[in-house]
């Protein structure tokens, strides 16, 4: 497949389709993206004003084509392939960022066109992240991969690539102006046509009249071939890939609502419907506009996603530590972690001893000390100690890369609505035209001016506007409501699942609760005042990262504390003379609770409870989700303990303590055997859960697994916008049900009256107009949706 690149245009350097739009020259033909750039080539050259493109040439550091070329030669080099590339069992897995993307169909378009590349054996694109996922048999052929993604007319980048996130900026902003001008350009058109459509003018007024018409056609041939261009060129996209997208038919209606209205301008016709394209034009890209920020918005959450393990560690080699790339550790290989590191990949300790945080992977609120031979998984963070670690594999095969691998399966997903009416596109294209045909001929015996009224009539009239914004609109009003409400949408699908849950399954620590742990109870066990006491515990636990420190970070320390330092599990300081020690007290626990023990001289002086805190709007939460019927229950890495006064305050039906990951997606499953579930998390161990269940919401503190295993993810650090959800998808329902269901009936009861003839073409713009205004503001009416919950 020997393809050129698209050639740019002449006049402002984007992708022209080649013969599409040409410009005549003293120097020959020149390639042009659209009208108004041909237009302006020869305006300049037939003013003497050449000399324009020569100096903006030479002081160009290259051509386009080379530019082109040095873009495609970034994919050849290995180690900026690296951080995107993953192992698999017979070959390679990269992952690209695409630009240009409109619909379904270009998703399926640019998997149709690598299946064929050799040594691909999938080819995946998520449209909402807007990524590509390749797998290879073998090393990956990425220049090839990015060649034929840019033969289709689409733009592709590695992810992060600054120049990629720029040209998403300006490809928004640049859509956004297409939009203003098609509103100001419709709402003009439609005051010169207005004179028209009610016969302001009489045959005295015959100048008047022309005027009118060659001012509408001068307002709205901008908006059609200006702003209307992204659906000329997504049609042109599909038909020369032999494709037909959600673009052709839109593309066929609007250029035959101008082409007519030409024709009837130059031929005398009673009517232009030059202010029904721009229209079009208006309704079509508030739609698009909408949902480009929407992808804007779930990019920019993703991209919010830290990365949880690691770049690089240090890697023994004898006795001597040296950093290497965490993609450099293979199985066996020993690693040097301190005080602070994340555990980068699943291995053993085989020397040292360490106080581990492994709420992310487990639940567990408290960290649990580990010594020789303990293994770990990577991702926990070690609090104290230092350790070396023998790596049992390298990082792309550790229990955290085996649940990011299912995110990425489950982030791979089709809204089924938009896919089918992507598929019923063509039809609805074939059928119009074929009504169109028989309109044509039927009337024809009246006279060819009047058949050509009638048949354009059925194309106004049949345009498929409303049905496309029926879907769309109405979910991206949704989307842009949830975001309101403090909620990042990144699957549809599982938006709309809501309505049909039966039971919402909750994650303790960092969900129900705060995740942080504050003092509840103190007791003096010797000398001295309470307050003289908790300044000695400030002070001993001040830099301590501990997380049951940040108990004491508000509580004023005492400055004279010196040579503080870890001490076994606890830490020890002097104060004139006398040595201070703070260490846990397990024997004084109380349900809930971690005690800890203050000693001078080994002389316990003050005991101090603490507590990981409830969340506030918990109880409102949970109260709110029973009263609508569902079963609320909670899964938790804690013991008993520390979840069962949670679950009792909480008064939840069903709780279970000391749950792996695995136990919680078994436990889900079983709940799913009955109903429609709903999963509740935060942390790494939630991911695979939530990748199970219907649907899954993730909190705002949430880790990046788990955000993204989610498919709604909360924005606010609070939990109050949950019970909302399920009206919020109710109404966006039955908002998509009352739009498909006017759009078709519209149709159905509009089209044999325009192919009768019964309907002139003025009155068809009117009714397609009215059709999709109607369907725009009610899609819009999702916008005012106010949650009344919690």
């Amino acid at each position: 497949m020997n393809q050129s690149l698209t050639p740019p245009c002449w006049h402002c350097g984007q992708p022209a389709p080649s013969g599409a739009f040409t410009a005549r020259t003293p120097e020959g033909s020149r390639d042009a993206c659209c009208p108004g750039c041909a237009a302006a080539i020869e305006t300049i050259y037939g003013m003497g004003l050449d000399d324009y493109y020569r100096i903006r040439q030479d002081e160009a550091p290259a051509p386009d084509a080379r530019r082109a070329e040095l873009d495609l030669a970034l994919f050849e080099i290995p180690d900026l392939l690296a951080p995107h590339c993953a192992s698999l069992p017979d070959g390679e897995r990269l992952q690209l960022q695409l630009s240009g993307l409109t619909c379904a169909a270009c998703s399926w378009l640019i998997e149709k066109a690598l299946s064929t590349q050799p040594g691909v054996s999938r080819a995946s694109v998520n449209l909402a992240g807007m990524t590509l996922t390749v797998d290879y048999q073998g090393a990956p052929q990425a220049r090839e991969t990015a060649r034929r993604i840019q033969q289709l007319g689409y733009g592709v980048s590695l992810p992060g690539d600054p120049a990629a996130t720029a040209a998403n900026r300006r490809e928004h902003k640049r859509l956004l102006g297409r939009l203003i001008l098609a509103g100001l350009g419709a709402m003009q058109a439609m005051m010169y046509s207005m004179a028209l459509y009610i016969g302001v003018f009489d045959g005295s007024d015959a100048v008047y009249e022309w005027v009118f018409r060659l001012a509408s056609f001068f307002v709205a041939t901008p908006v059609v071939f200006y702003a209307g261009w992204p659906f000329f060129q997504g049609a042109w996209r599909g038909l020369r890939n032999r494709n037909l997208t959600m673009d052709t038919p839109i593309a066929l209606a609007l250029f035959l609502a101008w082409g007519g209205s030409l024709v009837a301008m130059f031929t005398g016709g009673s009517h232009v419907y030059f202010d029904s394209a721009a229209m079009f034009v208006f309704f079509l890209l508030i739609s698009r506009w909408l949902e480009h920020r929407q992808r804007q918005a779930i990019n920019a959450g993703y991209a919010r996603l830290g990365d949880t393990l690691p770049r690089a560690v240090r890697r023994l080699s004898g006795d001597q530590a040296q950093w290497v790339s965490l993609r450099q550790v293979a199985a066996g290989d020993r690693l040097l972690l301190i005080q602070g590191d994340v555990v980068p990949v699943d291995g053993r300790i085989i020397d040292g001893q360490g106080t581990f945080d492994e709420a992310a992977l487990t639940g567990e609120s408290v960290p649990i000390s580990r010594g020789l031979h303990s293994c770990l998984v990577a991702g926990a963070r070690l609090q104290e100690g230092s350790i070396t670690l023998q790596a049992e594999c390298a990082a792309d095969h550790s229990q955290i890369a085996r649940i990011a691998e299912q995110v990425e399966l489950a982030s791979r997903e089709r809204l089924d609505v938009i896919r089918d009416w992507h598929r019923i596109a063509p039809l609805f294209t074939a059928a119009v035209l074929l009504l169109a045909a028989f309109t044509l001929l039927w009337h024809w015996p009246a006279g060819p001016g009047e058949a050509f009224d009638h048949t354009l009539a059925v194309l106004v009239i049949t345009c498929p506007c409303a049905l496309a914004l029926a879907v769309p609109l109405t979910l991206s009003a949704t989307l842009g409501t949830a975001l309101r409400e403090g909620v990042l949408v990144a699957s549809p699908r599982q938006l709309l699942r809501l309505p049909h849950i039966g039971g919402v399954l909750f994650d303790k620590t960092g969900t129900l609760t705060l995740g942080r742990f504050s003092l509840v109870d103190t007791q003096v066990a010797g000398e001295g005042q309470k307050a003289d006491l908790l300044a000695i515990v400030s002070a001993l636990e001040w830099n301590n990262p501990h997380p049951l420190a940040q108990a004491f970070r508000d509580i004023a320390r005492n400055p004279q504390m010196t040579d503080i330092l870890p001490d076994g599990n606890g830490i020890t300081g002097n104060l004139q003379g006398q040595q201070w020690r703070i260490s846990g007290a397990p024997q004084q626990a109380r349900p809930g609770t971690t005690c800890l023990q203050l000693s001078r001289d080994g002389a316990v002086q003050l005991y101090l409870w603490l507590q990981d805190s409830i969340r506030e709007e918990s109880a409102a939460v949970t109260r709110a989700l029973r009263q609508q019927g569902l079963a609320v229950r909670m899964a938790t890495g804690d013991n008993d303990a520390a979840a069962g006064p949670v679950a009792r305050e909480l008064s939840l039906e069903e709780w279970r303590a000391g749950m792996k990951p695995a136990d919680k997606t078994r436990w889900l499953k079983e709940l799913q055997t009955t109903t429609t579930q709903m999963m509740v998390g935060d942390g790494i161990n939630d991911a695979e859960a939530m990748l199970a269940a219907d649907v899954s919401v993730a909190t705002a503190n949430a880790t990046s697994l788990a955000q993204r295993a989610a498919g709604l993810y909360l924005l606010k650090d609070n939990l109050q916008a949950i019970p909302a959800l399920p009206a919020l998808a109710r109404r966006c329902q039955r908002t998509i049900r009352q739009n498909l269901t006017w759009a078709l009936l519209y149709n159905l009861l509009a089209v044999p009256f325009a192919v009768a003839g019964w309907i002139p073409p003025w009155a068809a713009a009117i009714g397609m107009s009215a059709s999709s205004l109607l369907v725009t503001l009610n899609a819009t009416r999702v916008t005012r949706w106010k949650s009344s919950s919690c």
